[in-house]
């Protein structure tokens, strides 16, 4: 009995196995990477929106000049309360180079939700100080999202 035929068709077997698991995995780790990058821009985006919204929000406040110093306090604390739960999310999932400026950022928007509460009128030196901080940490955290993800021409894998 001639064996060839057998070990061909035996080989011919195995090499187009490997090959499908080669390419299933190569699609699985593709698609695992694509679900990540839309995780981190989904959680990247809810923190950089809650924050904003909480920047603008602190900035109307000031704004609005009849308020009394409980309204303004309550106000302002409101404002940010809904800042902590992303926060938490984002420190869990994203990595220490993201982290460390978006904890930067939230702590420049909590400097200017004080500076709301006590009472810091626009154009006032530590007003100022409080929403130009926010704006550079705004920009830092942002740029370090868009390295995490790619996004900026540069590969971080």
């Amino acid at each position: 009995m001639d064996w060839t035929p057998l070990l061909a068709t035996l080989l011919g077997a195995v090499i187009a196995t490997v090959s499908a698991l080669l390419v299933e995995a190569r699609k699985e780790r593709r698609e695992a990477r694509a679900q990540e990058r839309r995780s981190k821009r989904e959680l990247y985006g809810a923190y950089l929106g809650v924050l904003a919204q909480a920047r603008n929000e602190l900035q109307l406040i000031v704004l609005e000049g009849t308020m009394s110093e409980a309204e303004r306090t309550v106000a302002a604390r409101q404002s940010f309360a809904r800042c902590y739960e992303t926060r938490y999310q984002l420190e869990v999932f994203a990595p220490r180079v993201v982290v460390e400026p978006a904890l930067d950022y939230f702590r420049s928007v909590r400097r200017a939700r004080e500076a709301t509460i006590r009472g810091t009128r626009g154009g006032a030196d530590g007003y100022e100080l409080a929403f130009h901080e926010v704006m550079e940490a705004l920009t830092a955290v942002r740029d370090a999202m868009r390295l995490d993800m790619g996004t900026d021409g540069l590969s971080t894998d």
